[in-house]
């Protein structure tokens, strides 16, 4: 229920001509669809990269567990990264970028808490997941997402909505990092067991 002394303000916000809210919906709408885009072409990826053609990825007990595990920490790390965020903006801190960076950086920690804790106890593979599709994916994506890094050093921005897909970037290069690492491990503890 819209408390009372809200619909007042509204009215009374009418009756001067002031806004209710400042900001730019059609910037936000926008942004909104973008997401909507980006989300379906994933799905459509998906699809492509696994090995039975299927959305859903398939994993064992075991890797369930793990994910439900990685699922917390990430969740824990967002719920942290945001409350650090209120405690600065409440003492009304500043930033040299937009706050929309920020919270948008607090969610890249999480993906990168849930990917790397995946990927460090074998639970970031599913059973139906074709890896090399997944590779090259990770790679376009990473490419794409660092295009804006070079108007970024090339000429002055007035935005700084780049800064979205340069953490993007940073992200899936730190991912794609930890997932070379954890496979040259793995191949190496598998010829050890070769020669043993």
């Amino acid at each position: 229920m819209i408390p009372i002394c809200l619909i007042r303000h509204i009215k009374d916000c009418k009756d001067k001509g002031e806004t209710i809210m400042n900001g730019n919906i059609y910037k936000a709408a926008g942004l909104a669809v973008g997401i909507l885009v980006g989300l379906i072409i994933a799905a459509v990826l998906i699809v492509i990269a696994n090995k039975n053609r299927k959305f859903k990825t398939e994993y064992d007990e075991r890797q369930l567990k793990v994910r439900g595990d990685a699922y917390r920490y990430a969740f824990y790390t967002v719920v942290i990264w945001e409350a650090i965020l209120f405690i600065l903006a409440f003492g009304e801190f500043s930033f040299p970028v937009s706050a929309y960076i920020l919270h948008y950086a607090g969610i890249l920690a999480g993906v990168l808490v849930l990917s790397g804790y995946c990927i460090w106890k074998d639970a970031y593979w599913g059973l139906n997941n074709n890896r090399k599709r997944y590779g090259m994916i990770l790679v376009i994506a990473g490419l794409l997402n660092a295009l804006p890094l070079i108007s970024l050093l090339t000429s002055p921005q007035n935005s700084d909505f780049p800064y979205i897909n340069v953490l993007t970037c940073v992200m899936l290069v730190a991912v794609g990092i930890e997932l070379l690492i954890k496979h040259m491990i793995d191949k190496r503890a598998e010829a050890a067991e070769d020669e043993a």
